[in-house]
């Protein structure tokens, strides 16, 4: 299972699920993302775990927007 950690450096997108519906948010800057699922090759998105919760987010979007936090992938 990939556990990268990546730290936010221009507020990103976030698709979180509420009351059953999909809807967007933002990650602001500084916030830490988790990728729980799938590679961070192409243009998809992936899984992660923002705020205690679930989220998707945009592969490309984590490459050149966020920084890798060092030591933290397993």
């Amino acid at each position: 299972m990939i556990t990268q950690r990546f730290r936010i450096k221009t507020p990103l997108i976030v698709i979180i699920e509420v009351n059953g519906l999909y809807t967007s948010t933002q990650a602001a800057v500084g916030e830490i993302v988790t990728v729980t699922h799938g590679p961070l090759d192409g243009v998809r998105m992936v899984e992660v775990q923002w705020r205690d919760k679930t989220a998707l987010m945009f592969t490309i979007e984590l490459r050149e927007q966020a920084e890798l936090i060092e030591g933290a992938a397993s």
